[in-house]
């Protein structure tokens, strides 16, 4: 099986795809991964611009809350708006990043356009 994707240009590491192939978790750097799916049956935001696949998330690794609060203002001025009631507003204990010793923390991200990511990573 081929480990690796190709993001919006950028060339990622399969972490994880879920028992009935409808998600894949893929590592784009140490901090960041997206989650991709083809069926988009989580009804998550789609984008025309990550074809073959229909729709992602985006988590992003962080070493401490201070370092989540930039990243999360970074996030709210590309026009994410978080859901309050799961507390994805607030980081989490990191399972989506591939480097989880240097980046404890993860924030969950979603409605980020893939041209964000793209320049987030670069």
């Amino acid at each position: 099986m081929n480990r690796t994707i190709n993001f919006n240009g950028i060339r990622g590491e399969i972490l994880e795809s879920s028992p009935h192939g409808n998600y894949l978790v893929v590592a784009l750097t140490d901090n960041v991964s997206v989650c991709v799916t083809k069926s988009n049956q989580f009804n998550w935001e789609e984008s025309e611009d990550t074809k073959p696949f229909k729709a992602f998330v985006t988590y992003i690794g962080c070493q401490n809350h201070d370092q989540a609060e930039l990243i999360k203002q970074w996030a709210i001025e590309q026009g994410v708006d978080f859901d309050t009631a799961k507390c994805e507003d607030e980081p989490r204990p990191s399972k989506r990043i591939r480097d989880t010793a240097k980046y404890p923390l993860e924030l969950k991200i979603r409605g980020l356009s893939a041209q964000n990511v793209y320049a987030f990573v670069n």
